[in-house]
């Protein structure tokens, strides 16, 4: 593969980031784009990928904070325009977030490729959740508006998404609101080369292996987004994480063991972590649970390395990079890892403790108090993660996928 111009526009938790840097030691000139504010940890790439960027930012990396609003999602074109000059010279650019909707801005012989995240695809696309925001919205005379706006913000992500030569996306049957508005997608562009992928760059994270501590289970990470009331029995009811099962089963644990220590991040919307609250309150769980800010990745990892055991999300969403980051440091992760979707996508025997129910995550528990069972079990998910989830794997499938797609990628 020839050395390439390669642009990265939308960084959605930083996850772009990984697959920059991978292009970026491989020789090629890569100019990345950081929008978020400073204080936005989860999108700025020196929180999540500490070890490989630093702040001042290398040249390749810049930076262009931008307000998020509602002008710029519906004039996206104006909104972002510094950012759309600096991709005139890419041979490839890589479109994430809101960057997908600049894709008719692109250089027209450049290589487009969609980098989908989830919500830039299954919400900002979705023209059935714009109805479902808009009746949902608790002021009747503003709710036109934000149908409006929605509706606009989802025929730009769209249209932007129909440009694209190769749409990247999680594995099919993960989520069938993306996947079907892929299939639409690609009804449109039958030359869009589709490249499934699941991943997280773990040496660009600092994340390393350590073995458990032998001690009596008591330090429960719980790192997963609120998302309750607002998505179930809805259009958005794939975002549901389960965090009302995951409270309902640490407080049945707690009676059999007093002394856990549960640590929630204070992410998603605010009617859920209210509610969440409530839950740990009438269920005698507050006692045992310290709520903490989103912080930067370097403090999560020790978070990780301090903990007994890890739940990620049990409910319709998917196990998420919280799971995959847990599997890597050698920690039992009880998550609903969607064995529907991924026993093809997997060779391997997984060992995520599967739990959908409240029950489930409760016998997780129980088993996980025996010392031995826990550490065999972190180290069967560290081998796990290392040879099925690290970007490497997928980094192949975009060289191979740019060989072979587009225009400005071909020699």
């Amino acid at each position: 593969m020839k050395k390439l111009k390669i642009g990265f526009v939308g960084s959605m938790n930083a996850m772009p980031m990984g697959y920059a840097l991978r292009f970026k030691n491989d020789g090629h000139d890569v100019r990345y784009i950081v929008e978020a504010a400073p204080d936005n940890y989860l999108m700025r790439p020196e929180h999540q990928y500490h070890e490989a960027i630093q702040y001042p930012y290398p040249d390749w990396v810049v930076e262009m904070p931008v307000k998020d609003s509602v002008p710029g999602h519906v004039f996206p074109a104006i909104t972002y325009r510094a950012a759309c000059q600096l991709m005139a010279d890419r041979n490839v650019v890589f479109l994430n977030d809101y960057g997908i909707a600049l894709a008719g801005q692109m250089p027209s012989d450049a290589t487009l490729v969609a980098l989908c995240s989830g919500a830039d695809l299954d919400v900002v696309c979705n023209y059935q959740a714009a109805w479902t925001n808009a009746r949902a919205y608790p002021h009747r005379l503003v709710a036109p508006a934000v149908l409006a706006f929605s509706l606009v913000r989802a025929f730009n992500q769209r249209r932007g998404l129909k440009k694209c030569d190769v749409i990247s996306y999680f594995p099919k049957g993960l989520n069938p609101v993306g996947d079907s508005i892929i299939d639409c997608v690609v009804r449109r562009n039958r030359t869009a080369k589709i490249v499934r992928r699941y991943d997280v760059n773990f040496a660009a994270t600092g994340a390393t292996f350590k073995p458990i501590v032998e001690r009596r289970l008591t330090k429960i990470l719980v790192p997963v987004r609120f998302n309750i009331s607002p998505y179930r029995g809805t259009a958005l009811d794939i975002e549901y994480k389960g965090n009302d099962l995951i409270i309902g089963a640490l407080a049945k644990y707690r009676r059999r063991n007093p002394s856990i220590e549960v640590k929630f991040f204070l992410k998603g919307h605010a009617e859920d972590i209210h509610a969440a609250r409530k839950m740990c309150k009438d269920l005698g769980l507050s006692g045992n649970v310290e709520w903490l800010a989103p912080v930067p990745l370097p403090s999560l990892m020790e978070y990780f390395y301090d903990c007994d055991v890890c739940i990620d999300q049990v409910g319709t969403h998917w196990m998420g990079a919280i799971g995959a980051l847990g599997l890597y440091c050698g920690r039992p992760v009880i998550a609903n890892a969607r064995p529907d979707v991924f026993s093809k996508l997997w060779v391997a025997p997984n060992p995520i403790l599967q739990a959908t129910t409240a029950d489930e995550i409760y016998e997780h528990l129980v088993k996980c108090e025996d010392i031995a069972y826990r550490s065999t079990t972190g180290l069967r998910g560290h081998l796990f993660a290392k040879e099925n989830l690290d970007i490497d794997v997928f980094y192949r499938r975009f060289v191979d996928a740019l060989n072979v797609s587009g225009r400005g990628a071909r020699a």
